[in-house]
């Protein structure tokens, strides 16, 4: 008697479980396959200046959509493959690239992961494209710019973060004292607070 109990249970375990675990599983939306499809076209012709438009504009315009495909539980979670490749389009989409990151980190907070790889683009991107990071930073209304730069500020061991010093250096260097000085005191406070 028993053992015709638990073959049901397994015959009933075996014919539901598929159902309920292919139940559970989400469908990449369609902008995960389109941005999925841009970056293999990207990585295949590196070179190609379609290829890199076409990147730019599949991914995601605002910190919203952001989170919607890299944040924990989402279809491409974690992001670093994606967001890593902002350096490179850099060279040749200076402007577009800035633009992007900074619409992204302009309403983002820290977390691990998605957050902070955008972080450390943003950062490197501002260390190596000064001028053009800070004129579209001087764009944004102030609460925007003051959100951007404790985003950038948050880290827990700014020596070990050369980026956001060079950000310093360079925006002294180019007579934005003020903005320059806004960068310190975020690290001043976040350097205050528990890691």
């Amino acid at each position: 008697m028993k053992r015709i109990q638990l073959t049901a249970c397994v015959c009933v375990f075996a014919v539901f479980w598929p159902a309920h675990v292919a139940g559970n599983q989400k469908t990449p939306s369609a902008p995960a396959t389109n941005l999925s499809r841009a970056l293999t076209q990207l990585r295949d012709t590196p070179d190609d200046p379609r290829a890199q438009a076409r990147y730019l504009e599949a991914f995601p315009q605002t910190y919203k959509q952001f989170l919607q495909l890299f944040d924990l539980g989402q279809p491409l979670y974690d992001g670093h493959d994606y967001v890593e490749v902002f350096s490179s389009l850099a060279e040749d989409h200076e402007h577009e690239v800035g633009k992007l990151l900074i619409a992204l980190s302009k309403d983002a907070h820290y977390s691990a992961d998605a957050p902070s790889y955008l972080q450390h683009a943003t950062s490197a991107y501002g260390s190596k494209h000064t001028k053009t990071f800070l004129a579209l930073l001087k764009g944004l209304p102030a609460h925007r710019q003051a959100n951007l730069i404790t985003f950038l500020a948050d880290v827990e061991n700014h020596q070990n973060y050369p980026d956001y010093q060079l950000i310093i250096d360079h925006s002294k260097a180019l007579g934005e004292a003020a903005l320059a000085e806004k960068f310190e005191l975020a690290r001043a406070k976040r350097s205050k607070q528990p890691h």
